[in-house]
């Protein structure tokens, strides 16, 4: 786990991923309310929405949670960028073009998130929980505001939220921010854990950290035992919005 001193920055701006927020999350349930042990305490409502035409009920668990933000930034950016590119090419000045892409109550305000779990209730070694040796679960620190407690983020649990329907209570380094994209491409593209051990045993030394140098931020930096760094090229991204535009839960933006 990263030291908790190295894991927060102050929450301001637009979202970004890695944000920890306070939500709801939601989930499809059969006949049964079948629950995974670890999800009890997500499931405070039980709800079931009668449905037209012979269709199945709908049967939802629900309840109030702290969430990480599990989509990439640009998720939250790539409508307002395209709106605002279709403006300026339209005769709109820069200015003009971001103040009514902002105010365009079409774009896409959607985004992923994960709950957080007390270790407690996954039901797994909780040394290895914290540790970030568990796939699928990312281990966070308590906050020093008492807000975030200790826990971790299961990422096997996806729910999909309105940036208007959120409270952001704290927002996380890069380096947290690194971590927890490590985890998710571990879980749905290498489903392993090893991956680290296998780059150990490539460049013969064992990686003490992970981050994203400031003055290099295209690239992946593996922190060595012997002191020494390795840089790894990551794919660009699409390019970044302009300027800050639209805090968590402002419908005024």
């Amino acid at each position: 786990m990263i030291p908790v001193d190295q894991f927060y920055v102050a929450a301001e701006g637009p979202p970004k991923q890695g944000d920890l927020l306070f939500a709801s999350v939601v989930r499809l349930v059969a006949d049964d309310r079948f629950t995974p042990p670890a999800w009890s305490r997500l499931d405070a409502y039980d709800v079931t929405i009668e449905t037209q035409d012979d269709a199945p009920d709908l049967r939802l668990m629900a309840g109030p949670a702290l969430v990480m933000v599990a989509s990439h930034d640009c998720h939250f950016d790539k409508e307002w960028n395209q709106r605002r590119r279709t403006l300026i090419r339209e005769g709109c000045q820069v200015d003009e073009a971001e103040r009514i892409a902002s105010a365009d109550p079409t774009l896409d305000r959607t985004f992923n998130a994960s709950p957080l779990l007390r270790p407690d209730e996954v039901g797994r070694d909780r040394r290895a929980l914290l540790d970030g040796k568990i796939l699928g679960y990312l281990p966070v620190p308590a906050s020093p505001d008492g807000i975030v407690p200790e826990a971790v983020v299961d990422l096997t649990y996806r729910v999909t939220l309105d940036r208007r329907a959120v409270h952001r209570v704290a927002s996380v380094s890069e380096a947290a921010r690194a971590q927890l994209r490590y985890a998710l491409a571990q879980l749905d593209s290498l489903r392993a854990t090893k991956v680290g051990f296998d780059l150990e045993h490539a460049v013969g030394r064992r990686i003490n950290e992970v981050s994203i140098p400031q003055e290099r931020p295209l690239f992946v930096r593996l922190h060595l035992d012997d002191g020494t760094n390795l840089d790894l090229l990551q794919q660009p991204d699409e390019p970044g919005p302009g300027p800050a535009r639209q805090a968590w839960g402002d419908p005024a933006a």
